[in-house]
């Protein structure tokens, strides 16, 4: 399936960050402890700091769309650091994360940067692996927040 893959406007972060916590409440919350799930709550979803970086540009974030609708997101700051990678669940599997990625890929090549870091949840290890990521350490929980932190090298 081919989807169209492009720079959300900041008028869509609103619509993104939706999509994020419906997705996040069902795959990744089963595995965070109440302070995790409202750690993410309040850095991410209801974040006006998290938000203005888009307006500053310190973070961009890549929209999927399948017929106009937004089925994915991948969010990256100007420290080439992924902060969300999520798509709705009925397109999991589908190639839009990968579709997210090689996007992202192709426009980092572009500006020569050599390296993107993340820190991956458990459920999204498997996924990062199968596309070149890396572990750079054991899994950490911060906050609530388990993580482990990843790197892959362009």
């Amino acid at each position: 399936m081919n989807y169209l893959i492009r720079r959300l406007e900041i008028s869509e972060i609103e619509d993104a960050l939706s999509l994020v916590w419906e997705v996040f409440l069902e795959y990744e919350a089963p595995e965070y402890s109440e302070d995790g799930i409202r750690t993410f709550e309040n850095t991410i979803i209801k974040s006006v700091a998290f938000k203005n970086r888009f307006l500053s540009r310190d973070q961009i974030m890549l929209g999927a769309f399948h017929e106009k609708r937004l089925i994915g997101v991948l969010s990256i700051s100007i420290r080439n650091h992924i902060s969300l990678l999520f798509v709705h669940k009925d397109y999991h599997r589908k190639g839009v994360a990968t579709s997210l990625f090689k996007n992202l890929v192709n426009e980092l090549k572009n500006r020569d940067v050599k390296k993107i870091t993340l820190n991956s949840s458990r459920y999204g290890i498997p996924f990062y692996h199968k596309i070149g990521f890396k572990e750079l350490d054991i899994e950490q929980v911060r906050d609530g927040i388990r993580y482990t932190p990843m790197e892959y090298l362009i």
